[in-house]
């Protein structure tokens, strides 16, 4: 008989629990970003755009939720009976998922600020350049948004595996894979710091080349996709 798939109730569900603590998340940084624009308006300052404003906010969120699926999630689902490769395909829908979402709603209250300030004065800057500006188009922003927050929920999940998987002591070698996987997702979107640190780097500016950007991106993704699934192939619960 062949055998059901759960990984889409395992993507539901994870997905659905998540969004929740995105939901309070987002709360305190809309609130943040508010306060922010009191304390700049008597300075005759301004502040980033809330999608700018946001965006290494979420990759934080995505980071810890990607470490917590690990810890909080695997142990859980196996005992209850799922297979690990659903519990992988699970996690990765769940995660993209979670990616688009916490893409849209910076979406929306940028959406919302915007139509504000056709009425009302906002200290909201709109000179600013870098990968999460709408500088070189509101697509491809929100694209590398989307792409950005996917990515750093790999590198937590990674980082999770390692520990739930190899303990403490080796763990602590997952950590510096991050590390290099965060410089690498970094100098995609074009941070300077990469080809700072190795002067053969050459530096890829993220208003110069997003296609190349998202290239790179997606290569890292893969990377980390297959990582994970051979540490999740054989992985022993904890009980």
């Amino acid at each position: 008989m062949k055998q059901l798939k759960l990984y889409p109730k395992v993507a539901f569900d994870l997905f659905y629990e998540q969004f929740k603590w995105a939901i309070w998340f987002f709360s305190f940084l809309i609130a943040a970003h508010i306060i922010g624009m009191f304390i700049v308006v008597r300075n005759d300052a301004s502040v980033d755009p809330f999608f700018a404003f946001s965006s290494y906010s979420v990759a934080i969120f995505m980071l810890v939720c990607g470490i917590i699926a690990a810890y909080g999630f695997l142990g859980y689902y196996v005992q209850q009976g799922i297979t690990r490769k659903d519990l992988y395909m699970g996690t990765v829908l769940s995660a993209l998922a979670l990616a688009a979402a916490v893409t849209l709603v910076p979406l929306a209250v940028n959406g919302i600020e915007h139509f504000i300030s056709g009425f009302a004065a906002l200290p909201i800057g709109t000179d600013g350049v870098g990968a999460f500006y709408p500088s070189s188009g509101w697509l491809s922003a929100t694209v590398t948004f989307f792409i950005n927050a996917f990515t750093y929920y790999l590198i937590g999940w990674l980082i999770g595996l390692g520990y739930y998987r190899f303990g403490w002591i080796i763990g602590f070698v997952f950590v510096g894979i991050a590390v290099a996987a965060l410089s690498l997702n970094g100098y995609f979107l074009g941070d300077s710091g990469l080809s700072s640190i190795i002067p053969w780097v050459p530096y890829i500016p993220a208003e110069a080349g997003p296609a190349l950007a998202i290239t790179g991106s997606l290569i890292l993704i893969a990377v980390l996709l297959i990582s994970t699934r051979l540490m999740t192939k054989r992985i022993t619960i904890k009980m």
